[in-house]
């Protein structure tokens, strides 16, 4: 059994947002949770608490967090941030993951600022309650044993916030950068939506499994069993400002396979790392065509990720066919059981990889000779590499103007 939550930011995300209503949707992780606060070394400082409520008619879970010593001041500095969280006892993973945001939140602060990321310096993230919403939602994450995850696109807002910088535009720069790549929508409700904290756990738990960010703002099938809300400090005018959280089981390959991977690549800024199926089983006694044709109909798959063949040889010397798709964990029985009825194949072999890939822009540029679509991506280094949609180009007479056409189109993100 596979557990997949999906995100569905009515009122916005913030940090606490998304751990209280994490913590309504899975109660048995509250325990574990406040004893990785207090493992981190945050409990000597604040007392936090889940505390039941209303929010526009709708029952939710606020999380409270109280400075029990006035005096207490917690360094702005990214550097001492990190240093503080690996002196800590807490659990390697659980530590990984806090770190792992407090980097994103500082990679885009150094962007905004222009500074180098060991010269950061934070003013909201310096706060407590901000250090207990990144390590809760980390310990939370971690604790919930969740197969996948997926997010409804995420509101902007409108307006002016006030910053450490004084009035910023909403979404503030470093929320504006750390929403690049996840889906975006503009509901008519002012103020600011989405904190940099709430925009740096979405981007993790989105590069932890579900393929691409932009194919991610639904849910997959599944049964739901579970539904939690975790509601903001700040009253909206025409919604609950709340971020529900659905959890939906299926059978399939299951949450524990995931969990078990002997390495889990940490996400990184700009690439998304994921976990995905892998399933692989050579023909023998099909024709080119029949095997074109049947590849087609599993392409058309929810869930299928890509698929192909390419030449080899089987038993007693026979050319064959290996036929290799890639889909996601909660539609690997799905596809099998297409590939089954597909093809010839009496079995299938099955595997559980993790896959690193960038993000991937998709615009639609116009040219001389009409509008075609461009991929791009950046590369580690700052490269940009892009990348014209062929059938845009399939007009042109002859291969040298669309060459030309092409090369014309790239310099525009290559330069």
């Amino acid at each position: 059994m596979s557990r997949h939550i999906h995100l569905e930011p009515v009122g916005g995300v913030a940090g606490d947002m998304f751990v209280a209503a994490m913590l309504d949707l899975l109660p048995e992780c509250v325990t574990s949770c406040l004893d990785d606060l207090q493992d981190c070394g945050v409990m000597q400082h604040v007392n936090v608490a889940l505390v039941p409520g209303l929010c526009k008619g709708l029952s939710v879970k606020r999380l409270q967090v109280a400075l029990t010593d006035p005096l207490a001041q917690r360094t702005g500095k990214y550097r001492d941030l990190q240093a503080w969280l690996a002196a800590s006892a807490l659990q390697d993973d659980v530590k990984q993951r806090a770190q792992s945001i407090l980097l994103s939140i500082a990679e885009a602060e150094a962007y905004v600022h222009g500074v180098d990321v060991e010269q950061v310096h934070f003013h909201e993230i310096a706060d407590w309650d901000s250090i207990v919403d990144v390590v809760a939602a980390a310990s939370v994450i971690e604790r919930a044993g969740i197969s996948g995850w997926s997010c409804a696109a995420l509101p902007l807002g409108s307006g002016l916030v006030k910053t450490a910088h004084g009035l910023l535009p909403v979404p503030a720069p470093a929320t504006a950068w750390l929403l690049k790549g996840l889906n975006v929508r503009d509901d008519g409700e002012p103020g600011e939506r989405v904190t940099p904290t709430g925009a740096a756990i979405v981007r993790h738990v989105l590069g932890i499994s579900g393929g691409e960010m932009a194919h991610s703002i639904h849910p997959p099938e599944g049964c739901l069993s579970s539904v939690g809300c975790g509601a903001g400090q700040r009253e909206l005018q025409q919604r609950p400002n709340v971020l529900r959280c659905l959890l939906l089981e299926k059978v399939g390959i299951s949450s524990e396979s995931v969990q078990q991977f002997p390495y889990r690549p940490l996400p990184v800024m700009g690439q998304i790392v994921d976990a995905v199926i892998e399933l692989s089983f050579d023909i023998d006694d099909m024709t080119p065509e029949e095997l074109s044709v049947s590849l087609d109909l599993i392409r058309c798959n929810p869930g299928v990720l890509d698929a192909g063949f390419h030449l080899a040889m089987g038993k007693k010397g026979r050319p064959v066919f290996t036929v290799n798709v890639l889909c996601h964990p909660d539609a690997e029985s799905a596809v099998s059981t297409c590939c089954l009825e597909e093809t010839t194949t009496l079995g299938i072999r099955i595997q559980l990889i993790h896959r690193r890939t960038l993000e991937r822009r998709q615009q639609t540029v116009d040219g001389e000779h009409g509008s075609a679509g461009v991929k791009s991506v950046t590369r580690p280094s700052g490269a940009v590499s892009a990348k014209v949609e062929s059938d845009d180009l399939a007009d042109l007479p002859g291969l040298a103007a669309r060459r030309k056409e092409a090369s014309r189109l790239r310099e525009r993100f290559e330069s």
